[in-house]
């Protein structure tokens, strides 16, 4: 599993021009690539491949019955009827089980994965995402979403695009081939997803940029799949025993098994919660794949350290990954202490 090109100083605030929401603050996903963290979610514009109705595996539409320069929104269920401008049909508009929503890897930090695809006029293809909350319910039924309290059947949401203040995030139509291709990847941290067993996205689009031509799509991520695939990359090495004491691996120096090999997404030199991590092999190995690739989202790979050992070997650097590179060699040598 893995993550997209996100690190919180490529999130770009740029005060509005638009004065209907003065204290509003805008995530601008407009450049190629671009990306940001709003309340510890991750943004993403999403240069997708070819995917199309049938591809992606959507659980909500929103469609208005008038699709030009309106805003639209919106939640998914099974519930019938819908409530604002969800498209009527279960195969675009549905309940979302929890399983369903790849978890990946984002800098030692696991997230679950929303795809979005958004439709617009080449004439004027900047669309606004102006709120999205995340709930967590046990029926397939949920609804009654209040806008005056922003609950949904009573419940308060575990992730809000707005949460200590107006956020909205600025997308462009025209950095993609079309409907169904995707536009943006979203990612919320995979530790809020606790205690239910359906998702439920409320999304709300239009009120800087209206929506000009038909609908909004979210769907699951395909982290592993076909879309993301090609953004995965790998981190191998080895744990071993530095007879010497030289920081090298040399001739003859065996593998240690069973020594926690972590990725220090915080950068405190220690395996806290939610951190990802693995354990050396019989002989001595270790590997993390799946990890999301791209310039962005760096990769900072640390032993824990044991009683009666020293580290010999230097800390490797941050490690950016390329697409479908695999990283080898990152060992972590360790002296007995006499």
């Amino acid at each position: 599993m893995t993550a997209p090109t996100c690190r919180r100083s490529d999130l770009r605030f740029d005060r509005l021009e638009d004065r209907t929401v003065p204290d509003a603050t805008v995530l601008d996903l407009t450049a190629r690539g671009s990306s940001g963290v709003v309340n510890g979610a991750l943004f993403q514009q999403f240069d997708a491949q070819p995917t199309g109705t049938g591809h992606i595996h959507s659980f909500l539409r929103i469609q208005g019955a008038s699709a030009h320069d309106v805003v639209q929104h919106g939640y998914n269920t099974d519930a019938r009827p819908l409530q604002f401008d969800e498209n009527k049909s279960p195969q675009f508009t549905r309940s979302l089980g929890l399983g369903e929503l790849p978890v990946v890897n984002v800098g030692g930090v696991l997230y679950r994965e929303f795809l979005l695809d958004v439709n617009q006029k080449s004439s004027q293809p900047l669309l606004s995402l102006d709120r999205v909350q995340i709930f967590l319910t046990n029926s397939p039924t949920a609804s009654r979403y209040d806008l005056t309290t922003g609950k949904l059947d009573g419940q308060t949401a575990v992730y809000d695009l707005d949460a200590g203040g107006d956020n909205w995030v600025k997308l462009d139509y025209r950095l993609n081939s079309g409907s169904g291709s995707g536009d943006m990847l979203m990612y919320v941290p995979a530790a809020l997803f606790t205690g239910a067993a359906y998702v439920n996205l409320y999304s709300r689009f239009g009120e800087h940029f209206a929506s000009n031509a038909g609908f909004q799509e979210w769907a699951v991520g395909q982290g592993g799949g076909s879309i993301m695939a090609p953004q995965f990359g790998s981190i191998t090495g080895m744990k071993f025993q530095d007879l010497n004491a030289n920081g090298v691996r040399d001739d003859g120096e065996i593998g240690l098994k069973d020594w926690v090999i972590y990725l220090d997404a915080n950068g405190n030199g220690l395996l806290d919660a939610n951190e990802t991590y693995t354990l050396t092999d019989a002989n001595g190995n270790y590997a993390f794949n799946d990890l999301l690739a791209g310039s962005g989202v760096g990769y900072t790979v640390r032993e824990q350290q044991q009683m009666g050992w020293e580290q010999m070997t230097l800390n490797p650097p941050t490690i950016f990954l390329m697409p479908g590179q695999t990283v080898s060699g990152v060992d972590f040598g360790n002296h007995p202490i006499e």
